[in-house]
């Protein structure tokens, strides 16, 4: 028994550092990579007695982690005890998925949560032994379609190293990669914040809950924004819809006839009106803020995120591929930059309105005017990073969260992370 605990215990660390240290890496290339380590137990399109096996076991004892494949979103499967066992799939854009089976990992007890977006490379599970399954090992399926799809050179016998191309490509991107905002992080104060998810819950930090989870929406969702002295918000949702709390006045929303879906929303200072921004870059103005321009032409991607000057006389767009546009009196200080390897997800502007900071997926930020970079590009991200506020007070700092909740401050406090939903912030 003593000995059991002691292998738990220390399986469980090397999890816990190999969540650390597992590179994650955007898939421009559009290769597969090898999810793990070990020796192919059992090839791709070999005959069983009942059927034909339709991926590769690579096994490798003691348990060995498990990677995703390539960029895509997690769908965890109904245990299956006289099968896979434990297994989930990631799906991936053009019609492939990739299947990972015998988990020690479940629906109920996940390493990432159904829903969840993940990179290559990225830990998503470790070898068990359950379902039809005699021994340590990730049964690997790739399929296109439905379709089967065995890599090459393959056989029983081959040593695999994880984290290596396959022999099957499925294309690079050749658009840019989607964004599906979620209600974010918004700082309210010099040691506070306050976090909305995709379902409209409300996590407030060092004080300034007003109210959440509202119920009828519509869609998802996609922002949020606080009142100037931090005593309301308004919840967005991606039909349109605001929900206000607090001091926050409903000065109208729901509009009609907007491309793709509403996506972000800034307010004025007075708190007396707010704007809100379609995927297409339609702009839609309420009580005291007035339309200054939108519906762009010639951009990339779709647009993200729109934030509002510091007297309200003016707002930025942004798209996913880091481009910005600039209206009233706010200034074009900088933006599509280079180099970024997932989409542009959000900006927030200094006090002053006289800088920016922008952030990718990965957590990459690119700073402009009198903003400085800080620090970026977090270590260990689960999910990927969906938000980025700047602080209100003057002073130059920021925070990011990810989509499953985690907080990366820089230059500004790290007050904890939300627990009790897996829902995209």
């Amino acid at each position: 028994m003593r000995k059991a605990v002691v292998l738990a215990i220390a399986l469980a660390l090397s999890w816990a550092m190999t969540a650390v240290t597992a590179p994650a890496h955007a898939a421009p290339d559009g290769y597969l990579w090898w999810p793990a380590n070990g020796v192919v137990s059992g090839a791709c399109g070999e005959s069983r007695p009942t059927h034909t096996h339709a991926g590769v076991d690579i096994a490798r004892t003691p348990s060995t982690p498990v990677h995703a494949s390539y960029d895509g979103t997690v769908a965890w499967r109904p245990v299956d005890p006289g099968g896979y066992g434990n297994y989930l799939d990631v799906v991936h854009p053009g019609g492939w998925s990739t299947r990972y089976a015998h988990l020690a990992e479940s629906p109920t007890s996940p390493l990432v949560p159904n829903g969840a977006t993940v990179t290559r490379g990225q830990l998503i599970g470790h070898t068990a032994v359950n379902g039809s399954s005699t021994g340590l090992h990730v049964h690997f399926e790739i399929r296109r379609n439905g379709v089967m799809q065995c890599p090459a050179n393959a056989g029983r016998g081959t040593s695999i190293t994880g984290l290596t191309p396959t022999s099957i490509s499925i294309g690079a991107p050749s658009t840019p990669e989607a964004v599906a905002n979620g209600g974010g992080v918004h700082v309210t104060g010099p040691n506070s914040y306050t976090d909305v998810s995709s379902t409209g819950q409300v996590y407030a930090w060092n004080g300034g809950y007003h109210g959440g989870s509202p119920t009828g929406y519509s869609g998802r969702f996609v922002d949020a924004k606080v009142t100037s002295n931090g005593g309301g918000y308004w919840l967005l949702s991606s039909a349109g819809q605001v929900y206000a709390y607090g001091n926050a006045p409903y000065r109208g929303g729901s509009p009609t006839g907007y491309q793709q879906e509403i996506v972000a929303m800034a307010a004025m200072p007075d708190d007396q009106g707010y704007v809100m921004m379609s995927a297409g870059g339609q702009v839609y103005a309420y009580g005291s803020a007035a339309y200054r321009g939108g519906s762009p032409t010639g951009y990339a991607g779709r647009f993200v995120d729109v934030e509002m000057t510091p007297d309200g006389g003016g707002y930025w767009l942004l798209t996913s591929a880091g481009q910005v546009y600039a209206y009233g009196n706010a200034q074009y200080l900088g933006g599509s930059p280079t180099g970024f390897s997932r989409a542009v997800v959000a900006m927030s502007p200094t006090r002053d309105g006289q800088g920016y900071v922008m952030v990718s997926k990965a957590g990459q930020v690119y700073a402009y005017g009198n903003a400085p970079y800080l620090g970026g590009s977090p270590g260990g991200v689960t999910g990927e990073i969906s938000d980025v506020s700047y602080r209100t007070d003057g002073t130059h700092g920021y925070v990011m969260v990810s989509t499953t909740g985690g907080h990366y401050a820089y230059g500004t406090p790290w007050l904890g992370n939300p627990t009790g939903t897996a829902a995209i912030f």
